[in-house]
């Protein structure tokens, strides 16, 4: 199975995001500042005094199809303030206010509380507030039973930490940081392969640790803040890459400079069970896999080669999974995979 065989074509939506990149750019004021590959979009505090405001947006997408049938709306939900708060934090920002959208052919009043008590308890464990959202009905756009959730968050960062990927030089190494599971990304394509296998969401998952097939595709999506806000106090982090849609290379990418190269390395770490089982299940071709789905790592950090084993073991402690990906070097901007460790 392929992810474009499911309904997404990540290489045509690149194609679309480029398009639009002109008109948006029209509308950029003074203070905007200029991050290709961005996470969020960063601009100059209107009351000035070295503040930065970042702002990005995202949706649960269709991990909410299985939140739906394990009446898990308020966990997929929160999910959706992680992933926007780790969007945040690849530019060093701190969550400041989230506001959501939710959206049904007709509201239903458990799915919409659920929804914003989920994302209420995750918003009160980034600290952002929750200052609105928008609520509609709309039986023409959407099926029957189906919601949609949405939502943008608002950070600060002060100018001097804002992470754009600048520092990012040669000989640096790259940590990758832990997956809870796929977090919100690869869903169509999971669904796809849920679907061929037969199991249902209470079933164990085969080569698992007990945990079932809607507890491992439900994972919670993990929120890295608390473990990386002393390395970034400190200033020792380069440069962070969010993993979502595109996979590792397709994030990794982003905070890479011109005349910079990441090496990968695909053994440096042994995927968890989930993946396994959906790539063996599916029959998923390896490219697709690494574009489609981030393979157990949900963070990648950047940092000199000086500081990587002293970084590696504070976050360790901080409860995080630590693998050693690879490092950057001179060359063409890009992400290379090294088959071998």
């Amino acid at each position: 199975m392929r992810y474009r065989d499911a309904g997404v074509d990540i290489e045509r939506s690149d194609l679309l995001k480029r398009g639009l990149a002109d008109a948006a750019r029209s509308t950029w004021r003074e203070g905007v500042r200029k991050i290709p590959g961005g996470f969020a979009g960063v601009t100059a505090w209107p009351g000035g005094g070295g503040l930065l405001l970042a702002a990005t947006m995202d949706g649960v997408g269709t991990k909410l199809h299985l939140a739906l049938e394990a009446r898990r709306v308020g966990d997929a939900a929160a999910d959706l303030v992680y992933h926007c708060a780790n969007d945040l934090l690849v530019h060093g920002a701190s969550p400041l206010a989230f506001l959501d959208y939710i959206a049904q052919a007709r509201l239903d009043p458990d799915v919409v509380q659920a929804a914003i008590e989920g994302m209420s308890r995750a918003c009160r464990e980034v600290g952002a507030s929750l200052l609105g959202g928008e609520t509609a009905e709309m039986p023409d756009t959407y099926l029957p039973a189906i919601v949609d959730i949405a939502g943008c968050m608002l950070g600060t960062v002060p100018e001097p930490r804002l992470l754009d990927g600048s520092r990012v030089e040669a000989g640096d190494r790259i940590l990758g940081l832990g997956a809870s599971g796929l977090h919100t990304n690869g869903y169509s394509l999971a669904r796809r392969v849920l679907a061929a296998s037969r199991l249902r969401l209470d079933d164990r998952l085969p080569g698992g640790a007990g945990e079932t097939v809607g507890q491992a595709l439900l994972a919670p999506h993990r929120w890295y803040g608390p473990a990386l806000a002393p390395a970034l106090e400190r200033g020792v982090v380069h440069a962070l890459a969010h993993v979502t849609g595109g996979g590792i290379a397709g994030n990794l990418v982003r905070i890479l400079p011109v005349q910079r190269r990441a090496r990968v390395r695909a053994a440096a770490w042994s995927r968890p069970p989930l993946f396994r089982w959906l790539i063996e299940t599916g029959a998923v071709p390896e490219d697709d896999a690494r574009e489609a789905l981030n393979l157990g790592i949900g963070m990648i950090v950047v940092c000199a080669p000086g500081d990587s084993d002293a970084l590696a073991k504070d976050l360790q402690v901080a409860g995080e999974t630590v693998v050693s990906l690879g490092e950057v070097v001179a060359g063409e901007r890009g992400v290379e995979w090294v088959e071998g460790r």
